[in-house]
């Protein structure tokens, strides 16, 4: 599944939520909510992936960084993250931040 954003109608005062599936995806005992830095945590399993089964599980190519830009444009103010914590505050600057931590690990690699 890609992920999605829902936006409730502009009158209810409510922000955009990015249903994101599994970007941003961290292990371990985390709240279930947040307001830290969750690309910490996904940089730090993705980097741990990288010696496992689960090496080249995200695909990172041309359209990447693109693609998250686009994601980031949307402003998001909740991450809706499948698996972690979810995500309140400046949505597009996660994902931007994911972005680069995709990048950093990624980027060569694949």
């Amino acid at each position: 599944m890609s992920p999605q954003i829902a936006d409730p109608p502009p009158s209810s005062g409510a922000q955009g939520t990015l249903f994101c599936s599994d970007l941003f995806t961290h292990q371990g005992e985390v709240e279930p909510q947040t307001s830290s830095a969750v690309v910490g945590l996904f940089k730090q399993g993705l980097i741990g992936y990288q010696d496992g089964p689960f090496a080249h599980a995200y695909p990172y190519t041309s359209n990447t960084d693109e693609t998250l830009k686009r994601l980031a444009a949307l402003a998001p103010k909740t991450l809706a993250i499948m698996h972690g914590s979810t995500f309140n505050g400046n949505g597009g600057k996660a994902l931007e931040d994911l972005a680069l931590a995709m990048r950093e690990v990624l980027g060569s690699s694949q």
